[in-house]
């Protein structure tokens, strides 16, 4: 069984923890999944996992430990983590996009199109600032996403995090954007020279207005400097 849990993946959702021996705890999606699949027919079997006997690796592990407390914890997931701290940039960009794309506000969404775009979640401590959810999905499987906790104070974090400052600024518009600290329409104009980021403001603000999948921005070559 494929009971990988790391940061960003699936939650092991291709695994089932099927062993009831002492010590051994399952998750409690795992008799949930089970019994969806065999409710919608899609499989003749229906275990109780809490009816079935220690597994023989399980056994053979307490015979050879003299001392429980030391037994390796043996068909357990990981712990899902309650924050993203032990995550990598790359990571926290993960699940904060998971979670939009499961449904979030448009606020929320302008918000992590703007945040994903900096070096913020890149910078050490951050993932502090990142709640970790694990949603039952569809036949059972468990997706992870992530949920900033506070906008006011991830522009507290920027604010002092080695950064472009640039990027503060950028948090700043995207925390107003989630309904954080409020920036007048000065803050989302002043990356008039820097087009990479002027052009992912504007896709924010089209986000937050709702009109983030009907409108394409195309890039234009500067306007040449007639003299």
């Amino acid at each position: 069984m494929d009971l990988d849990d790391a940061a960003g993946g699936d939650g092991g959702k291709t695994g089932l923890t099927l062993c009831s021996a002492p010590e051994r705890p399952v998750w409690g999606s795992d008799q949930w999944a089970i019994n969806i699949v065999y409710d919608m027919h899609l499989s003749d079997t229906c275990v109780d996992i809490a009816a079935l006997p220690p597994c023989g690796e399980c056994l053979r592990v307490a015979e050879l430990l003299t001392d429980p407390g030391t037994a390796p914890s043996l068909h357990r997931r990981t712990p899902r983590p309650d924050f993203a701290s032990a995550f990598t940039g790359d990571e926290i960009r993960g699940v904060l996009r998971t979670d939009i794309a499961t449904g979030a506000s448009l606020g929320q969404r302008a918000a992590v199109h703007l945040l994903t775009f900096t070096a913020v979640p890149d910078q050490p401590g951050f993932g502090d600032h990142v709640a970790i959810v694990d949603l039952v999905w569809d036949m059972g499987d468990t997706v992870r996403m992530g949920q900033v906790t506070d906008w006011a104070a991830v522009v507290g974090f920027a604010a002092v995090a080695e950064v472009p400052d640039r990027d503060r600024q950028m948090i700043a518009v995207a925390a107003s954007l989630a309904g954080g600290p409020p920036v007048g329409l000065e803050g989302a104009v002043r990356f008039v020279d820097d087009p990479a980021a002027a052009r992912r403001v504007i896709e924010a603000i089209a986000i937050a207005m709702g009109h983030g999948d009907r409108w394409e921005l195309t890039d234009r070559p500067a306007p040449s400097d007639h003299t």
